[in-house]
């Protein structure tokens, strides 16, 4: 799968204009939906796209691997794949901390438990996994699992397990990072080239007014700067004292400070904002450091969410 995506999150009026947005994303050409897992079940959203698009890659970005049971996710997707005839991805991932502590989960070590959890998948996935005297169908076509890895140590175990990453709100320069980290392990591994697909999501906020797309951006991405793990992308792709101010004030619980600490330099390096023929042109930085798919994460600016999707579709549908 090559060429552009686009995130759907479930923030719409009932579930059938989530789906709605589905079928409006194929009919604008684009080559696959991307659906987080935040007050939803990525899996179930996944199928309800399946049965209502025809030509469309869909994909978890991502199923939270602590909310459930491999073996039980590995049905799941199963059934996913059987309605998508060969179309969805299982992207799988750890989650935040803070999201997971508020559930009363802990987290442990992230790392080897997707690592586990995997392995328990991929089992599945090939009709070795038994239980009860039982053993797990192989399903009806291949499902390619992708890992999330803002990290480079995680993007190393994608190169050793996983089909591709799944990366998010990082620059281009630490996309390549992360390419080179994981096609060096997968080299090691023996590993064919081109054995692991990079996909990067890049937030998207569009307006032809460039200082609102900016406001729209501060508050944003002020959010993601608050999660431990992005702040720490953030911080290691140059942007250390913005990250810090983020942290501080999420602390404090200042949204306005949050907001005010994202500058520009950082807002350009890590999301799309402004006109579309300025968005259109960043995206080629991401092309030359080695995505394979490009991810569109459409943000409202001074609209609903839908507006915001469909502004995306009509900006970037042309680019497929």
């Amino acid at each position: 799968m090559k060429g552009y995506g686009v995130t759907l999150r479930p923030m719409v009026p009932g579930h059938s204009g989530f789906v709605q947005l589905a079928r409006e994303t194929e009919d604008a050409g684009f080559g696959g939906v991307y659906i987080p897992e935040a007050v939803n079940d990525a899996l179930m959203c996944s199928l309800s796209v399946a049965n209502a698009t025809k030509r469309i890659a869909i994909a978890t970005w991502i199923v939270n691997i602590y909310l459930r049971e491999p073996a039980l996710c590995a049905i799941a997707a199963e059934m996913v794949q059987e309605a998508a005839q060969g179309r969805f991805i299982l992207g799988l991932g750890v989650s935040h901390r803070p999201a997971l502590e508020a559930r009363g989960i802990e987290m442990g070590n992230a790392r080897e438990r997707l690592r586990h959890d995997a392995g328990v998948i991929g089992k599945a996935f090939r009709g070795e996994l038994e239980m009860f005297g039982m053993r797990f169908p192989t399903p009806s076509h291949r499902i390619p699992i992708y890992f999330a890895a803002l990290a480079l140590q995680t993007a190393k175990l994608g190169g050793e397990l996983a089909d591709g990453l799944m990366l998010y709100m990082c620059t281009p320069e630490r996309m390549r990072k992360s390419i080179d980290a994981a096609n060096q392990v997968a080299k090691e591994r023996g590993r064919a080239p081109g054995s692991v697909t990079m996909t990067c999501g890049v937030p998207v906020f569009l307006h032809d007014d460039l200082n609102v797309a900016y406001e729209a951006a501060r508050r944003g991405l002020a959010f993601y700067g608050a999660l431990p793990f992005y702040n720490r992308i953030m911080s290691k792709s140059g942007f250390a004292e913005p990250a810090a101010r983020i942290m501080e004030a999420s602390k404090r619980r200042d949204s306005g400070a949050m907001s005010a600490a994202v500058s520009k330099e950082l807002a350009d390096a890590v999301a799309l904002i402004g006109p579309a023929s300025r968005c259109i042109e960043r995206l080629k930085a991401y092309h030359e450091q080695g995505a394979d798919v490009l991810i569109l994460a459409p943000n409202p600016v001074n609209e609903d969410y839908a507006a915001a999707v469909r502004r995306v579709h009509n900006a970037f549908g042309k680019l497929n």
